[in-house]
């Protein structure tokens, strides 16, 4: 029996949503104000959510945003309930990290539906392949059909994760560059024998974001669609400055590791004024290329 906190100061309100989920067989605990909610919330770790917008302490938004701040609800479904029908007030929602809203007044088939749908894909969520095993799983198949490719994207990752890190990204999105370089030629495992020679980067990269893209994890998306570009070509000047940073990362350590590694390789000072003729030119982020440079060409 699914557990679902409902979050109500009205309490003809309260009573008429707590039977309804109570004759559908669902267990109900509830809140009358904000800080109430947080705290029964911590205490009971419902399977569901459902919050009113106005209510005493902190209003729903607040509440939902607090919970999505805490690792135990980073994943709980919550649903909004709101008087306020205007756009602004359904993206505030929306912001907040609610997962839904609903509008009062509400018809009882409606509220179930959004509950059993929510609900439904939470279970979903926790069957799904934890993201570390596809990621181990897209490395064999790589290796398997190119061979010595792991060790190339290693060489990579690891160079990607010292900038990265020197310049100050955040170790979750540093984690997630890895995965990305480790599989961001994904894509090419979808062209067979006889098409391979005639693939193209930027086709299997794009194939790649459509493997890796139900996976959730942004990061590696960008990392896996953009890894082959520069700023002369097939760059994402459209992206946010937190995208192209991430873009810039992964560009100018893959460009250095071809540089050092791939043949025909290149000495160190061979791939310096490589490097440095490049970015005269405009094709690696100045920034980002001069830091790796520093780090690693000395």
């Amino acid at each position: 029996m699914s557990k679902i906190l409902v979050v109500e100061d009205d309490p003809a309100s309260l009573m008429l949503i707590s039977e309804i989920l109570r004759n559908s067989e669902y267990d109900v605990i509830s809140a009358i104000d904000g800080q109430e909610a947080l705290d029964i919330a911590v205490e009971e770790n419902p399977d569901l959510i459902i919050l009113d917008v106005m209510l005493p302490t902190l209003n729903g938004y607040q509440v939902c945003e607090r919970l999505r701040t805490m690792t135990q609800f980073a994943k709980t479904p919550i649903l909004i309930l709101t008087v306020l029908g205007e756009d602004t007030h359904q993206i505030r929602a929306l912001d907040a990290g609610a997962n839904g809203f609903l509008t009062k007044p509400f018809k009882r088939l409606d509220l179930l539906m959004r509950i059993k749908s929510l609900l439904s894909m939470a279970e979903e969520h926790q069957d799904t392949i934890p993201f570390d095993i596809v990621v181990a799983s897209i490395v064999a198949a790589l290796e398997q059909r190119f061979p010595g490719s792991t060790v190339a994207s290693r060489q990579r990752a690891d160079v990607a994760e010292r900038l990265a890190m020197t310049l100050g990204i955040d170790d979750e999105t540093v984690k997630d560059i890895r995965r990305g370089i480790i599989i961001r030629n994904v894509g090419k495992l979808t062209f067979d024998e006889t098409n391979i020679d005639q693939m193209n980067t930027k086709e299997h990269a794009i194939r790649g974001l459509k493997i890796v893209g139900p996976y959730d994890h942004k990061v590696v998306e960008t990392v896996v669609r953009w890894h082959h570009c520069n700023m002369l070509n097939d760059y994402p000047a459209h992206e946010s400055a937190e995208v192209r940073e991430i873009v810039n990362v992964v560009i100018v350590s893959c460009r250095l590791c071809t540089l050092l590694f791939d043949a025909p390789k290149h000495s160190r000072e061979q791939a310096r004024e490589i490097l440095n003729k490049e970015i005269n030119i405009g094709m690696w982020p100045k920034k980002e290329a001069e830091m790796l440079m520093r780090l690693i060409v000395r």
